[in-house]
């Protein structure tokens, strides 16, 4: 088991301190590769129910049948899953390329399994094997 200390200063002194505890060993996965993991893992949550909130306006779901209520909350999971992976691939800002499938597929990854890999912002000071 491990134990791993948060610490957030806030711009009026404010301070979170909160605490992770995980079976991940230091070997397998960095704090800094914990702490990018943890986070997105927040981001993913926090920004699927705000987008279906103020974008596709689940605030009020005009269903009240229990089979109703699932298919509309399916569909919906599926038409962010399917917007999210539109702009990662087609729409991107600077000068890099697109990024194609197989460019997606360790942060796919990552994101399924919280083990590192290449070009995972944040993993980049994990220990090597």
């Amino acid at each position: 088991m491990r134990v791993i200390r948060y610490r957030q200063h806030h711009r009026n002194g404010e301070i979170v301190e909160a605490y992770w505890l995980t079976n991940f060993s230091s070997r397998r996965l960095s704090r800094r590769c914990l702490y990018a993991m943890a986070k997105s893992r927040w981001q993913i949550e926090n920004q699927g129910f705000n987008d279906a909130k103020n974008r596709y306006g689940l605030e009020h779901i005009r269903h009240h049948q229990e089979r109703s209520l699932l298919l509309v909350w399916l569909l919906t999971c599926l038409a962010l899953t399917l917007e999210r992976l539109y702009r990662l691939r087609y729409l991107h800002r600077g000068a890099h390329p697109a990024r194609t499938a197989i460019d997606l597929l360790p942060h796919e990854r990552h994101s399924r399994t919280g083990v590192c890999g290449p070009g995972n912002k944040g993993c980049e000071n994990r220990p090597r094997s």
